[in-house]
């Protein structure tokens, strides 16, 4: 058997490391101020100074990690802390003098020994904020001194890269951080297993600084170490044994415990590895040792200890997603170790058995097939586990499952769920009811509520701004697709709950298995909810009727018109709990589509103006929830009836007004975004007649009292988005409003800007402060959009802003922040658009700015200003002039997004959706205003502006890009040859480009090449680009000589066939 031989621990820390410690960690009252701050310093200073400064502190943090006793250390370094700070000494060293005068005084051995204990807590407190100093400054190596930063803090180009560690250092604090896995303080044990963790994740994107010896590649004797402290845990008697002799009991303990605490610290820190790092770890570990890995852990399964059960189990489920070939080797151990652990006693193994059963389900469902049944049957009684956290994790099997694809599911396991639904949609349907004890918290809330308590500031989510990105990634939507939706279910908070997941699993089954299979079993479990006289059950049934709604509407239709009007009478009844109404308003949403069929198909004409008047007439709801709740639901209802709501839109902003003046914080936030939403999905309606005059100008005077208080108001963004749809809109008939809206927005922009540009450090500067700088510009892009031509007379005739409004549109265009000027550039866009004379002057600073942000490391700013810059195109027309200076820049710019391989700092491949389309648009407007900008370069990207033009779902995009491209290659056909080295591929791409002119928009069919002729006619309007597409394709045959041959031998026969019937090939 083989010993469990630990690394030589490092000597002992100087006392100047403990001095800087002391002073790091000395937070009292009547501590100096400044030494704190100093002590940061000191460290920065050293760590920065020199690769021996940074090597040296490095390690001796790690050498105080590593010392498990201040008896250790040499006297004359114990001093320099004394010398520093005297209360630490004490705190950490004090009994150490004591036992030295007390050594023959027994009555104070028992005081001695306690004042022993207590100074070893506060040493340990020490060695780990050691650990953490370690972590931390291996995990980001630091900058020389005085290296030259930018705004925010990146090192300018060609300047100093970061300090590498010396090798010596960097052997011994691995060597230390090995001892420490093994030490007897668990938060030691855990501060080493984090630091090893962080810093082998850190190598891979620090392969230069770090990766060279922390990365598990390169830290060979890691995963062997590890595994060794896992096999001696697994056999701590025997390992004892033969790593030292021992006579007495008490050796064999000392022995045994040695082996168990390394095995602890080995598990932690390979649970830690596999969560970070898994495919890496697998890719990069030692395959000897690695192979060994999975047994142990599958023996440590076994163990008496539930904590090493627990970690080895975290360890194995890790492994399920990259599936070593050790784990499919040992598969079904691993499988019969789920199974033994099915009864665990202890709710976190229970949990993680459920867990691996869950990721074996998403990742390799296959393993589960042959036992899919009693697998089933196990999730489904641990559903029903008393503990919330096992339920809940096991409720996510019945979730999994309905998301699998089609190949991972065969008929055999759907007729085994199938088989469940008798006893597994009730119990779904019980996982709704909230527990007992949220239930006492939400009446606490709810009389709060009564009381017309203020909102905490827990109860307000963080907001964030959704900036609008332009051209063929134009959805009006964020980037991050944060937008409210309906499928929150009303709970009030963001945890993933077991009512959650129970309603996410009914809609997904039923969506998956349809009404034939769920509304049997499910109804009439559902009925006597629906029918229950607790509240409580009710709420949940209705949930549970909301949940299924996209699987089960049709077949519920038949129900729907008793239905609808109990769930009206729900939201409407003065005695209905709180949440029995924001579920009851949250259901009736969900149903809104079948509302609209019945106005369409002849039903009660009525129902729309029914549901309308039932949730906005509660919107005045005392209960912040509710108010809430019937905000979302209008949203979502608006979203499906769209104009329909016309006739009752007076009412409705009428009641929303008086919201407005009513509702908290956390509720205005809702309504800002209804309000947002009414303007996308009404349309026109809601800027006709005297309307505006009801909503604007109330959200002006509001917006004006939040900013004078404070510009960086969080719940101004969500205002501005909803006034910047309302004046897209409401078009011209939004002009008596539109100057104040303009000159609140420039006015938001100057005070934001005033107050960050005194900050002392551009660099400290949290981007989110930003983000009303964002919305006031998105809110002026509006108003380009909503008043066209007349914006340039509204700049032009604001007193206070007309002049400096070209100044602060530069200044936006430039900003530190991408995100300032990703919107800056969708205004630069819809003003050359638009009102182009705003941006004459400034047009070449602006170009200049809008080259440099043509970045793919920010995605939605590039983007953005590509768009800006094929506006620009588009209105210079065959006027070159301005672009002279710029067009070499341009192109050298747009030729990685076109060719797919622009990367990231770390050389990894960026995907960038949309990206590649708006820069074969630009190119192609470029090209139409010199053909001569992009004709010498064309050889280079000539097959990424066909993939991209092939992806335009625009058409004047489309038009725009293949225009300028026909141009181009007529300027320089020999770029066909230098394109590829078979100009039969090339010739190919251009020809798939000018087939997907004729490819259906909506549903491509499978079929569409070779099946029933499907392909759709060249757009009429565009007849004088189709002659040119001809003459292009009949050029190229004829250059391509018996190349052609090929080509033509490898259409499909549809292809061809529109080839001959189209462009007369």
């Amino acid at each position: 058997m083989a010993t469990l031989q630990l690394p030589p621990p490092p000597p002992p820390p100087n006392g100047a490391v403990l001095a800087l410690l002391a002073a790091l960690s000395n937070h009292s009252p009547t501590a100096n101020p400044n030494t704190h701050q100093l002590a940061l310093k000191a460290r920065d200073d050293a760590l920065s100074s020199s690769p021996e400064g940074y090597g040296d502190l490095c390690s001796n943090f790690c050498r105080v990690l590593a010392c498990s006793s201040p008896a250790l250390i040499p006297e004359a370094e114990l001093k320099k802390l004394h010398d520093s700070d005297v209360e630490m000494f004490d705190k950490c060293c004090g009994w150490m003098m004591e036992g030295n005068t007390n050594n023959n005084n027994g009555n104070n051995s028992h005081a001695s020994a306690s004042k022993k204990q207590q100074a070893m807590i506060h040493w340990n407190t020490l060695r780990q904020m050691a650990g953490l100093l370690l972590k931390n400054a291996l995990v980001a190596p630091p900058l020389p001194q005085n290296t030259p930063l930018d705004a925010m803090g990146r090192i300018l180009p060609g300047h100093a890269t970061r300090i590498q560690l010396p090798p010596h250092h960097a052997t011994e604090i691995k060597h230390g951080l090995l001892t420490c896995i093994a030490d007897p303080e668990a938060s030691v044990r855990g501060a080493a297993s984090t630091a090893i963790a962080r810093c082998c994740t850190s190598a891979v994107h620090l392969e230069k600084s770090m990766g060279v010896y922390f990365s598990v590649k390169n830290w060979g004797e890691l995963i062997p170490f590890l595994l060794q402290c896992i096999v001696a845990g697994n056999n701590a008697a025997a390992i004892s044994a033969a790593t030292v002799t021992v006579t007495t009991p008490e050796e064999n303990e000392a022995a045994s415990l040695l082996a168990e605490n390394a095995a602890m610290g080995a598990l932690v820190t390979l649970r830690k590895l596999l969560e970070d790092i898994p495919n890496r770890l697998v890719k990069e570990a030692p395959s000897t040792s690695f192979h060994d890995l999975v047994p142990a852990l599958l023996h440590s399964l076994t163990s008496n200890s539930e904590h090493c059960r627990k970690e080895a189990l975290a360890c194995l489920n890790s492994f399920i997603f990259p599936m070593p070939g050790s784990l499919v080797a040992h598969m079904n151990d691993f499988l019969a170790g789920l199974s033994a652990l099915a009864s665990d006693s202890c709710a976190d193994v229970r949990r993680l058995v459920c867990q691996g059963i869950v990721s074996l389900l998403s990742h390799r469902a296959e393993y589960l097939k042959p036992h899919i049944v009693s697998v089933a049957e196990f999730m489904l009684r641990a559903t029903a586990d008393g503990d919330a956290d096992v339920a809940l994790e096991a409720c996510e099997f019945w979730l999994t499952f309905a998301s699998l694809e089609e190949e991972a599911c065969d008929g055999e396991m759907m007729d085994a769920i199938v088989g469940l639904f008798p006893h597994l949609l009730p119990q779904l349907l019980k996982g709704l009811v909230y527990p007992a004890d949220k239930i006492e918290e939400l009446m606490e809330d709810n009389a709060l509520d009564e009381n017309g308590g203020a909102d905490r500031a827990q109860d307000v989510a963080p907001v964030f701004h959704k900036s609008r990105t332009k051209g063929q990634s134009d959805d009006g939507d964020s980037e991050d697709g944060s937008d409210d939706n309906d499928d929150d279910m009303d709970d009030d908070d963001n945890e993933w709950t077991l009512r959650k997941c129970s309603a996410a699993s009914l809609d997904a089954l039923s969506g998956m298995f349809g009404a034939a299979n769920v509304l049997p079993p499910l109804l009439p479990a559902l009925q006597e909810g629906l029918g229950h006289t607790d509240q409580w059950v009710r709420e949940a049934s209705i949930l549970a009727l909301g949940a299924i709604a996209d699987g089960c509407k049709d077949d519920l239709t038949p129900h729907l018109p008793k239905l609808h009007p109990f769930l009206l009478q729900q939201l409407m009844a003065p005695e209905s709990l709180p949440q029995l109404r924001c579920i009851a308003a949250w259901t009736l949403a969900r149903y809104a589509s079948w509302t609209v069929d019945q106005m369409n198909n002849g039903g009660d004409a009525s129902l729309v103006g029914q549901v309308a008047s039932a949730i906005v007439g509660r919107m005045l709801d005392p209960h912040k929830k509710v108010q809430i709740a019937l905000c979302s639901a209008l949203g979502v209802f608006v979203e499906a009836t769209g104009d329909l709501m016309t006739p009752y839109l007076e009412p409705v902003y009428g009641t929303l007004m008086q919201a407005l003046q009513k509702y908290g914080t956390r509720s205005r936030l809702v309504l800002f975004d209804t309000l947002g939403v009414m303007a996308d999905y009404v349309g026109s309606a809601i800027g006709e007649g005297t309307l505006p005059r009801m909503y604007v100008p109330p959200l002006l005077r509001l917006w004006n009292d939040i900013a004078s208080d404070n510009p960086f108001d969080r719940s101004l963004l969500p205002l501005m988005e909803c006034l910047g749809s309302s004046t897209v809109v409401c078009g011209l008939n939004y002009q008596p409003w539109a100057l104040e809206t303009f000159e609140m927005a420039m006015s938001t922009i100057e005070a934001c800007t005033i107050i960050i540009s005194h900050e002392d450090d551009l660099g400290d500067i949290d981007e989110d402060m930003t983000d009303p700088i964002i919305c006031a510009v998105d809110l002026m892009d509006g108003l380009v959009e909503g008043l066209g031509p007349n914006f340039a007379a509204l700049v032009n005739g604001s007193p206070r802003f007309g002049q400096t409004f070209p100044n602060v549109l530069q200044s936006v265009a430039e900003h530190f922040v991408s995100g300032v000027r990703m919107s800056a550039f969708a205004l630069v866009g819809d003003l050359a658009r638009q009102a182009p004379s705003l941006i004459e002057a400034g047009l070449p600073k602006l170009l200049s700015e809008a080259i440099s942000s043509i970045d793919p490391m920010h995605p939605a700013m590039c983007n953005n200003a590509v768009w800006a810059v094929g506006e620009v195109c588009v209105r210079c027309g065959d006027h070159a002039e301005p672009l002279n200076p710029h067009a070499s820049n341009l192109v050298a710019s747009m030729i990685p997004l076109l060719m797919g391989n622009a990367v990231d700092v770390d050389g990894n491949e960026l995907s960038l959706p949309g990206i590649a389309e708006n820069a074969a648009t630009t190119m192609g407007r470029l090209a139409s205003v010199n053909p001569n900008f992009v004709a010498p370069e064309l050889g280079r990207f000539l097959l990424g502006w066909c993939d991209g033009m092939s992806k335009i779902s625009n058409p004047i995009e489309r038009r725009d890009a293949f225009q300028g491209f026909v141009t181009a290659l007529r300027v320089n056909p020999h770029s066909i040859h230098a394109a590829g080295s078979d100009i039969g591929d090339v010739i190919t791409s251009i020809l798939f480009a000018v087939v997907s002119w004729h490819i259906p928009p909506s549903q491509i069919p499978a079929s569409l090449l070779s099946g029933p002729y499907g392909f759709e006619p060249f757009p009429s309007e565009f007849n004088e680009l189709l002659a040119a597409l001809r003459q292009l394709l009949h050029d190229l045959k004829t250059s391509a000589g018996e190349a052609w041959n090929q080509i033509d031998g490898q259409m499909p026969a549809n292809v061809k066939r529109l080839m001959k019937e189209v462009y007369g090939i």
